[in-house]
């Protein structure tokens, strides 16, 4: 008569251990859920633009499609001149490190300098309307703002990502320099 009485604890044992692992399971997943959605959306479009872009080979051309598919078609002046804005925008700043610090070690830099050679392209082929432009959204109080909020959000960054995207910063305040001659 006993061992029907062990052999049924063990089933309620059992079923006890599962029964707070699905709900251990239900808090974390609902807690993951929640954390998601608390990221702003600029960030999550970031992350899918990064995403469908990762298994380019070419560092230039993953960076392009990656703006497209965050951006739109690059071949349109708004879409580029939204893109190069973006790179003010602080969700669009803490993307960007997220993707560098997440992407595989071997295209980091590549990615990074991609990011360079694209805003230089921009500023080269800046048309005079395009010009005008950009320098009325930049040099602007509330693009002058823009600029220190991002610039204080940057140097808040780690010294060592600040190290590798110097060459991106360059870019971008050589870009800056230009509009206001």
């Amino acid at each position: 008569m006993q061992a029907p009485v062990k052999k049924k604890k063990s089933w309620r044992r059992f079923w006890q251990i599962t029964g707070v692992l699905v709900v251990i399971l239900a808090i974390a997943g609902a807690y993951v859920v929640h954390r998601i959605r608390q990221l702003p959306p600029e960030l999550m479009k970031d992350i899918r633009a990064g995403v469908a872009a990762r298994d380019i080979a070419n560092p230039d051309q993953r960076f392009e499609k990656f703006l497209e598919g965050r951006y739109g078609s690059l071949s349109d002046p708004a879409n580029q001149q939204t893109a190069f804005l973006g790179f003010f925008d602080p969700d669009h700043i803490r993307a960007m490190q997220l993707l560098v610090k997440h992407s595989p070690p071997g295209q980091r830099q590549a990615n990074i300098n991609a990011s360079a050679k694209w805003i230089q392209k921009y500023r080269e082929n800046l048309t005079p309307q395009q010009r005008a432009s950009l320098s009325a959204a930049i040099l602007s109080p509330e693009g002058e703002l823009t600029l220190k909020k991002a610039t204080a959000l940057y140097n808040s960054q780690d010294v060592y990502y600040r190290d590798q995207t110097q060459v991106v910063i360059s870019q971008l305040l050589t870009t800056i320099a230009s509009l206001k001659k």
